[in-house]
């Protein structure tokens, strides 16, 4: 069933009473972020399932905001951001933009086959502590013509060189996790790449690779609470992270889990892509 899905992404469902799209690759996730932000004029609080953090920078910056409000910008962005999102970004650097344009405030990042979580700024609230700053400089040479969007050296700790820089973020537990969430008022938002489960490089029988990784999911996304959407990238273009003959099984099991946890009771049912 999901390979024939596959075909024509994006793909919305709705998984236990949750907004479920399917997407290839991640960076396809960007329109939806902004969409919901404009829903509740609020930035959103991302919480990141995948084997990579994608928080690199180094991205075209969109046109200027000249003094419009936050709200009526974005909203002119809408029409660009699909084609942005699929020509001018990539899988490693898309997040980057989304909190230039003021889409996301913090971003929690869970690394399944390390149990970890990595934070890039912490919910308080209505209020972020420490959220990732960026800036726009000029094109150097090479980089073509225009302004480019980063991550500012000079407002918040970076590691790495060049476009694979990102900034700093700080190890927290589940349980830390769990309170930023339990305190916060911010919409929250998943991006749940499916090579999490089982990347390339993983070895091991998939099935219990992807049961025992889904088990240590559950958790993070009890803590949760119920997020505005959940985007699934399967991760196959413009290179594949997870195996092929693997990928339609990570999904099954991923919106079986999300199933569980939100409304076990509940069927999958269809609808036609926002931005188709």
């Amino acid at each position: 069933m999901f390979s024939d899905l596959s075909r024509s992404l994006p793909i919305e469902l709705f998984v236990g009473g949750i907004k479920t799209i399917i997407i290839d690759p991640h960076n396809h996730i960007i329109p939806y972020w902004f969409w919901e932000f404009l829903q509740h004029r609020r930035r959103l609080v991302a919480v990141r399932i995948d084997a990579h953090h994608d928080m690199f920078h180094c991205c075209p910056a969109l046109p200027a905001r000249e003094g419009r409000d936050l709200h009526s910008f974005i909203s002119g962005l809408m029409p660009c951001l699909q084609n942005y999102s699929r020509e001018k970004v990539n899988e490693g650097n898309f997040s980057c933009p989304a909190f230039h344009y003021g889409a996301l405030a913090a971003l929690y990042h869970f690394h399944p086959r390390d149990n970890r979580i990595d934070s890039y700024g912490r919910v308080s609230g209505s209020e972020i502590i420490d959220e990732p700053k960026t800036a726009e400089r000029r094109a150097n040479p090479g980089e073509g013509k225009g302004r480019w969007i980063v991550w500012d050296e000079n407002t918040i700790p970076l590691r790495g060189s060049s476009a694979k820089t990102i900034p700093v973020p700080e190890k927290i537990t589940l349980n830390d996790f769990g309170r930023d969430m339990q305190d916060s008022i911010l919409p929250t938002a998943v991006g749940f790449d499916l090579d999490g489960l089982y990347g390339n490089s993983d070895r091991g029988r998939p099935e219990d690779v992807i049961k025992k990784r889904l088990e240590a999911v559950r958790k993070v996304l009890e803590r949760l609470g119920r997020p505005q959407f959940i985007c699934l990238a399967r991760s196959q273009t413009p290179r594949s992270y997870i195996p092929e003959t693997v990928v339609d099984r990570a999904q099954e099991l991923a919106l079986g889990l999300i199933n569980e946890v939100y409304a076990s009771s509940e069927e999958l049912t269809y609808s036609c892509s926002l931005f188709e």
